[in-house]
């Protein structure tokens, strides 16, 4: 039997009001931003509860409302469905799965051990059992924007919103319903720093080499976190703050969903390796971190250092290989000075008789490093005296 509904309030968004609804009238949004690149795909309510547990967690919510209750000052932002009296929740989809569990609802049919463990909680703490939660609803077509602009500066301007990726899925969906446009976007989040724009080109920029097969985001040797965890993402849109990769690319001036030209489509899948690697292939990535990318970028407009970098190089070694002679000179014997007064003195601390069978082992390699030594000596004098042409 229902629950009696319980009143309205007037809730923080104009003009809507609070109210409470049975669990059982809620859905999931199985286009909800955080959930990635499948994002889309149509799942049972059973699958994307399982799927919320497993990739996000809930514990933290379920703890917070085993011990506390929910609080009705967190109310769930739902939207109506079309010839339905069901409710979709497109903000508060882990507290709704959290609520699921507590109340015995089937679609946690599959969470039996963590359901029990916090149904005990709940009761250690004198909670009871509930039916309803606080929400507010919107109406199909009714205040989108007012609802739009809730999300976003809920999730895109905020200092713990969603991730980098879930914020551009969200941004190319809104702009693409014609719902609200770029400008309008990064009015309502505060953007001072085109970052809204730079989401968004990156967005597209990966999603038309998926598509087109040159990128296959299982393949990444470099993994991501948070909604996207195959590459990730944060570096595409941070080397596209770079102006040599814009001009590698030709990344145009305002997004546009198939950024990149057929004839430099190639080298989009070259900075995509270079940043991520390739494991199908058994291509290690030219960066080993996110302090790089900027390294990277800089190669971008010398041909030669792009040879390098299609031959599979990574930064360090093309920006040695690259410098000059006089450079590489003076960091090579630099660094065999040191190398070697390091080794001499391990030996030297040493015992004589824990040597024996090290000194047998190394002597060959030992001689092979004297004579190249010797070797570049030799041609360093003949230069200083003007022996060699």
């Amino acid at each position: 039997m229902a629950t009696k509904p319980k009143k309205t309030r007037q809730s923080d968004i104009e003009g809507k009001t609070v109210e409470y609804i049975d669990l059982s009238r809620l859905d999931f949004d199985y286009q909800n931003p955080r959930f990635g690149r499948s994002a889309n795909v149509q799942r049972t309510q059973m699958e994307i509860l399982d799927y919320i547990v497993r990739d996000f967690g809930i514990d933290d919510v379920l703890s917070s409302i085993s011990v506390n209750g929910y609080f009705v000052a967190e109310p769930l932002i739902c939207r109506e469905q079309e010839n339905s009296d069901r409710l979709v929740v497109v903000e508060g989809n882990r507290r709704l799965a959290a609520c699921l569990l507590l109340n015995n609802d089937p679609r946690a049919k599959n969470q039996t051990r963590k359901q029990e463990h916090y149904l005990r909680i709940q009761k250690d703490n004198g909670q009871t059992s509930f039916e309803q939660v606080p929400i507010i609803r919107f109406g199909l077509h009714e205040k989108e924007k007012d609802l739009l602009s809730y999300l976003g500066v809920r999730h895109i301007a905020a200092s713990q919103g969603w991730d980098s990726y879930a914020k551009a899925a969200w941004i190319a969906r809104v702009i693409e319903s014609n719902a609200i446009d770029i400008k309008e976007i990064a009015v309502m989040t505060g953007d001072q720093h085109r970052t809204v724009k730079r989401l968004l080109e990156g967005y597209y920029f990966i999603n038309q080499l998926i598509d087109e097969g040159k990128f296959v985001p299982e393949s990444s040797i470099r993994k991501g976190r948070g909604s996207n965890k195959e590459y990730p993402f944060s570096w595409i849109y941070t080397l596209f703050g770079y102006p040599t990769a814009r001009q590698f690319v030709g990344m145009p001036d305002e997004p546009q969903k198939l950024p990149i030209a057929a004839a430099k489509i190639d080298d989009a899948s070259l900075l995509v390796v270079s940043m991520f690697g390739n494991q199908n292939v058994g291509r290690s990535a030219a960066i080993e971190d996110s302090r790089q990318i900027g390294n990277l970028a800089a190669l971008l407009d010398d041909q030669e250092k792009i040879a390098y970098l299609k031959r599979g190089k990574a930064v360090d070694e093309i920006e040695y290989e690259t410098l000059p002679l006089e450079e590489r000179l003076r960091e090579g014997l630099a660094d065999c000075k040191s190398i070697l007064g390091d080794l001499i003195a391990a030996l030297n601390a040493t015992p004589p008789n824990e040597l024996t069978a090290t000194a047998t082992s190394f002597v060959p390699l030992a001689k092979q490093v004297n004579s190249l030594a010797n070797n570049l000596g030799k041609q360093l004098i003949a230069l200083q005296l003007g022996e060699l042409e």
